[in-house]
């Protein structure tokens, strides 16, 4: 196991709170609880984050997950991959940019500091004002501002795409061609560019591009 670590820099973290399940059913709850667990295990064997993780994703307070990202220019596929995750509610994202004061462990548990009260901010501003999307804070005020308002158009784009849209944005943002997607859901490659339009992607990777660079710029002092 690797040895805990004591920050003095600045990382992202994220906290990631599911809706609902305060409402599930005893069986319903043990349902999700497991398609949970496994989903968060995905996510920690993941090689794109991998590289990216300070402190890898946990499960807490049951129905939580915590990481903490040492880079945050995944933020947009891990906003992505838990929108979409199988079987699971949606989830409030909260994503706090600070220091780590506590010792940092292998998983991301019993942390404390500033970036982890920015991502309960960010939580608490989500439920409050019934934000869709990703909620970010303690990146400053102008980062903060610039990535909750893609953020928030983003989630507004998304929620207006059919499940056929939403598949084929999922493979093009995997670098699939479109005629590899053609194959995968079995339909024309002009149904494919058809689905590609009236998703808006080239919309939609326009705004995953401008929340990757302002993060940069909110965590790179080089970048800014």
């Amino acid at each position: 196991m690797a040895k805990p670590r004591r920050s003095t820099q600045q990382y992202t973290a994220v906290i990631g709170d599911m809706r609902g399940s305060r409402e599930f059913s005893s069986a319903e709850r043990m349902r999700v609880q497991i398609r949970f667990t496994k989903f968060i295990e995905d996510l920690n064997q993941n090689p794109r984050y991998g590289p990216a993780l300070l402190s890898k994703f946990a499960i807490t307070l049951g129905d939580e997950f915590h990481c903490v990202l040492q880079d945050a220019s995944v933020l947009p596929d891990l906003i992505w991959d838990v929108d979409n995750a199988p079987g699971l509610p949606r989830f409030r994202i909260g994503v706090g940019y600070g220091r780590i004061d506590t010792e940092i462990p292998e998983y991301a548990i019993n942390l404390d500091g500033p970036a982890l009260h920015h991502a309960r901010a960010a939580i608490d501003a989500g439920k409050t004002e019934k934000l869709r999307g990703a909620v970010f804070a303690g990146f400053g005020e102008e980062v903060d501002r610039v990535a909750n308002g893609i953020a928030r158009l983003l989630a507004f784009h998304m929620d207006k795409r059919t499940t056929a849209q939403r598949s084929v944005i999922g493979y093009l943002r995997e670098g699939h061609s479109q005629i590899e997607i053609a194959n995968l859901i079995h339909k024309t490659p002009q149904a494919v560019t058809d689905h590609k339009i009236a998703a808006g992607w080239d919309a939609f990777h326009a705004g995953e591009l401008a929340l990757r660079a302002i993060l940069e710029i909110g965590t790179n002092p080089k970048a800014k």
